[in-house]
């Protein structure tokens, strides 16, 4: 675990989280580790003390939750830009899951619990910016369950594929997924070879799938195949960001 240094983290600053709140760097920077994990690393588990706050710099995370019987529900996949661990901003609080590492080169924030508490308590524009990360969360689990009755499984690939293109900073529509396609399915709700079916499909919407590299040669056409089958058409932030490119 390693302090880390302001002058030297040009590569964190870059995080959504500290643009929104450029002063939170000044406040958290002595306090935050950077940590690397590598593929399967287990990062919290479900009931421990939420003692950290965490960004994610790069790579993807898992976030599940499992059965006394050993049944194993995937609710979130965190890549970079993303935040998980928010149970850490209530006092006495669990982790509502578990967090393990995907693929290789992982590497996150950890932000103390104690030095996070304070700050959200008293700064409002450091509490409005959480609580809207937490409430886009929601949004975007009660949106997954709509898009299980009103869109086809491949609609359901080609939205989640639209979400990546927003996230990427440089615009880019070279797709690096490193997660498995048993993972990948799970979390969409569906079998891996109806994934496999899906990938397929999206081929005639400009899609290419090439291993864990995803090309996505045609935002139009992708939208136009996923977007009149959700009840956001017209007022979501990816689809309007996407316009804008």
């Amino acid at each position: 675990m390693t302090k880390l240094q302001p002058q030297t983290n040009h590569h964190m600053i870059s995080h959504p989280l500290f643009k929104e709140s450029p002063h939170l760097w000044a406040d958290v920077s002595n306090a935050l580790r950077k940590k690397l994990y590598e593929h399967d690393d287990r990062i919290v588990s479900h009931g421990d003390a939420a003692n950290n706050f965490w960004l994610v710099l790069s790579g993807w995370i898992k976030l599940t939750r499992q059965t006394p019987d050993g049944k194993e529900s995937i609710i979130g996949l965190c890549t970079e830009g993303d935040v998980f661990g928010e149970a850490a901003l209530f006092s006495h609080a669990n982790y509502p899951y578990t967090a393990e590492a995907i693929g290789r080169g992982v590497e996150l924030i950890a932000i103390p619990a104690t030095i996070m508490r304070p700050l959200v308590a008293k700064d409002s524009h450091l509490s409005k910016h959480i609580m809207s990360l937490l409430n886009e969360r929601t949004a975007q689990a009660q949106l997954k369950l709509e898009h299980m009755t009103t869109m086809s499984a491949a609609q359901r690939l080609g939205c989640f594929l639209l979400r990546l293109c927003h996230m990427q900073v440089d615009g880019a529509k070279t797709l690096e997924i490193p997660v498995e396609k048993h993972i990948l399915a799970a979390y969409l709700g569906m079998k891996p070879e109806t994934l496999s079916r899906s990938q397929q499909q999206l081929k005639a919407v400009g899609v290419l799938v090439n291993g864990h590299e995803i090309i996505v040669s045609d935002i139009d056409k992708i939208r136009e195949f996923v977007c009149n089958s959700c009840s956001e058409y017209g007022s979501c932030e990816v689809e309007e960001d996407l316009n804008l490119e």
